[in-house]
């Protein structure tokens, strides 16, 4: 090309190309003109007139650096912009409960059985008469390992299970694989060896971590060594179950009486945010740890509404509707967010109150965005009486147990309930003792 208005139209179309990726415009036909109009030598190299001299060549160099430049600053805007992409969910593996055999009254002293819809359930860990309790079975969310709390107990304990004092308190690791076998012990940490209620562990995002919550402290041990580090936390009404980790496992958010606490794991800081609503109950974050759902009760317990707290706004907003009818109280109960963050379900039920009591009405499962829009009422069979209430791995279903078993329902209508276990078991405390195993392929 050694005609200079080649040259410079050529320039500018490069330019324009490069231009219309940055995501800060500059003028490709001003730059491609000052490079041509430069005052310039044209030296002849072989008897050719050279398009550009030293001069407008270094002009040139100069523009296209400038380009490169603001493509870069534009590939990592928006590569900043752009939120972490979310990773595949698992496939629905084997299902695992803390219980009991019909023919042992109370529901007390668990063992851990595989149940599922086509075979009777198969205990996996634990003997009948061993004077051992296990409870809270929580699969690792790379589905290779199965945790849960363990103690000495009898038969028959003294007391309901929420006040249920037992001794010699620790949190189990096992392997597990797809064909419902687990292995012996991986590890085995004493919380504390006095009398007390069983501790739940909750896994990291990342398997490799295990928290459980005991009167005043949260205590994050290594799933693999059994090393462990204690946090101070206030002592709530429900101290075992209210906490959860954050999606990246950086941080813990603990209930405490009308607040919660973010614990960040690394350095255990933590920051403090006021609730509206009473007593944070079943905490849950959503999608990129941006905010938390959680259950308002009142100091008896009683749940009035789900409600979303933003983190960085600090606005606490009402999800559930309150029934218009004084009459009618509305209570909310096992509020759960979806694998990927982005829907939540939970119980609702009416109840009408008047001076001569309360009459309750059946609770519904609802499944809505986190901001409670777009509700679909998932439906149940209706002598099932659900009271749990957790996600399948892959997100499609929602897995209940209550006294009188354990079932799964679709999210999306379409496909049938599944009924894993009916009547073999005790479940009297079970609603909550269910876990589902992640597969990956």
């Amino acid at each position: 090309m050694t005609d200079e208005f080649d040259f410079e139209a050529g320039l500018e179309q490069r330019l324009r190309a490069r231009a219309a990726l940055a995501n800060r415009p500059f003028d490709a036909a001003t730059i491609a003109h000052t490079v041509v109009a430069a005052e310039v030598r044209r030296p002849r190299i072989g008897g050719l007139a050279w398009p550009v001299a030293r001069p407008a060549f270094a002009v040139l160099i100069l523009a296209v650096l400038l380009a490169i430049a603001l493509l870069g600053v534009a590939l990592v805007g928006a590569l900043r912009d752009a939120s972490p992409p979310i990773p595949p969910l698992p496939a629905n593996g084997w299902i695992a409960v803390s219980a009991n055999p019909n023919d042992i009254g109370g529901g007390e002293a668990g063992d851990i059985y595989r149940i599922e819809a086509s075979a009777p359930a198969r205990r996996i860990i634990g003997s009948a008469g061993d004077g051992v309790a296990q409870a809270c079975p929580r699969f690792s969310p790379d589905g290779r390992r199965l945790a849960y709390g363990e103690a000495r107990a009898s038969d028959q304990p003294a007391g309901q299970r929420g006040n249920w004092p037992v001794p010699d308190r620790a949190i189990v690791v096992v392997g597990v694989n797809d064909r419902g076998e687990v292995s012996a012990p991986l590890m085995r940490k004493v919380v504390s060896p006095d009398a007390g209620e069983i501790v739940c562990p909750e896994w990291s995002p990342d398997s490799t971590t295990l928290a459980v919550r005991d009167a005043g402290q949260v205590s994050i041990t290594d799933a693999a060594s059994g090393a462990t580090t204690v946090i101070s936390a206030v002592e709530g009404p429900r101290p075992q179950n209210e906490f959860e980790w954050s999606r990246d496992g950086r941080r813990i958010a603990v209930a405490e009486g009308s607040q919660i606490r973010i614990i960040r794991t690394a350095d255990r800081t933590s920051e403090v945010f006021r609730v509206l609503g009473g007593v944070p109950d079943s905490l849950a974050w959503t999608a990129g740890d941006r905010q938390i759902v959680y259950l308002a009760t009142d100091s008896s317990g009683e749940t009035s509404a789900a409600r979303l707290l933003d983190l960085a706004s600090r606005q606490d907003t009402q999800l559930t509707v309150d029934p218009t009818d004084p009459e009618l109280v509305l209570g909310v109960s096992n509020a759960v967010v979806s694998p990927d963050g982005t829907r939540m379900a939970y119980f609702a039920g009416v109840s009408r109150c008047t001076t001569d009591g309360c009459s309750g009405v059946s609770a519904r499962v609802l499944a809505t965005d986190i901001d409670g829009s777009h509700a679909v009422e998932v439906l149940v069979p209706l002598d099932f009486g659900a009271a749990g209430l957790q996600w399948s791995p892959d997100g499609t279903r929602l897995l209940m147990g209550s006294i009188e078993g354990v079932v799964s329902v679709a999210v999306v209508p379409g496909s049938p309930s599944v009924v894993h276990s009916r009547g073999e078991l005790n479940l009297e405390w079970s609603g909550s003792q269910v876990t589902w195993q992640p597969v990956f392929e």
